[in-house]
């Protein structure tokens, strides 16, 4: 197999593997072509990869392991050494994003091995920018006002949104200091015990990420970088249905596939707004 073939190979497996694990991020890059859409499953389909790692090793050495596997993996790319047989360190090769953003999204992937709960909704942030906001600028391609703020904001409304999956592990996302003056606990929540309570945790979270769309859109994005800027457009749906469902992230409405979403981002991209 030649090596544009092998690229082709290992950008087709990031884009199915994108695809099954991240739906509603695998429509924003229908809007791009060529390169540019390559790069982007690429980047997101790393995303996917990295996050899935507290749940695929049995203790967090194993996690630590894994993830400097992938410094290692950037390292010997950027050193111009061949890329590792990998599907996505290859299509991540053929595409040469900057691997910057991507080693911080590295970084704050390592909170994931800790089990305890964020000690407030600052600490919360800071890890869905270190996570989320990294990847928004390794999306970009290019320094942008508004991409750390979008990304913030889509990691934000999606932790919300993986509540009841962080439940069924008994892991919660959400600030310890919060859980506390809502006379919750955390075991409340696991157990979806926490009844209209738990309205006074989420709701401030979800201000929190209303605010970051605000700001991002006081920036302009030129249409060449406006499909980076879609998953703003994702969230900006997440939190509206949040609300719609009184901040219960564990109401059904909000676990259904909502298929007029294409059109929603396709008004989105046409208008540029989010």
């Amino acid at each position: 197999m030649s090596d544009a073939a092998a690229a082709d190979a290992a950008l087709a497996e990031a884009d199915r593997s994108l695809r099954a694990a991240d739906p509603e991020r695998w429509r924003t890059t229908l809007f791009a072509g060529g390169v540019a859409r390559a790069r982007l499953v690429a980047i997101y389909a790393f995303n996917v990869e990295i996050a899935r790692v507290r749940e695929t090793v049995s203790e967090p050495m194993l996690g630590q392991i894994r993830l400097q596997w992938w410094r290692e993996a950037f390292d010997e790319i950027e050193a111009g050494k061949p890329a590792r047989k990998h599907p996505l360190v290859e299509a991540l090769a053929a595409v040469r994003p900057d691997f910057g953003p991507l080693r911080e999204a590295i970084d704050a992937r390592e909170r994931d091995l800790d089990d305890a709960p964020f000690v407030d909704l600052a600490e919360m942030t800071a890890y869905a920018e270190g996570t989320g906001g990294s990847i928004a600028r390794a999306a970009f391609g290019a320094p942008h006002p508004a991409a750390r703020a979008i990304g913030t904001a889509y990691a934000l409304a999606g932790m919300l949104r993986a509540l009841p999956f962080f439940a069924r592990q008994r892991r919660t996302p959400l600030p310890l200091d919060a859980i506390a003056a809502a006379g919750l606990t955390p075991d409340a929540i696991h157990e979806n015990k926490a009844g209209s309570a738990l309205r006074a945790v989420v709701e401030p979270v979800a201000s929190r990420a209303a605010a970051l769309l605000a700001e991002a859109r006081a920036h302009r994005v030129e249409k060449a970088s406006f499909v980076a800027a879609l998953p703003a457009k994702v969230a900006a749906l997440a939190l509206r249905r949040l609300a719609d469902a009184g901040f219960d992230p564990f109401a059904p409405a909000l676990h259904r596939p909502h298929p007029g979403d294409i059109w929603r981002l396709w008004w989105a991209h046409s208008l540029r707004r989010f």
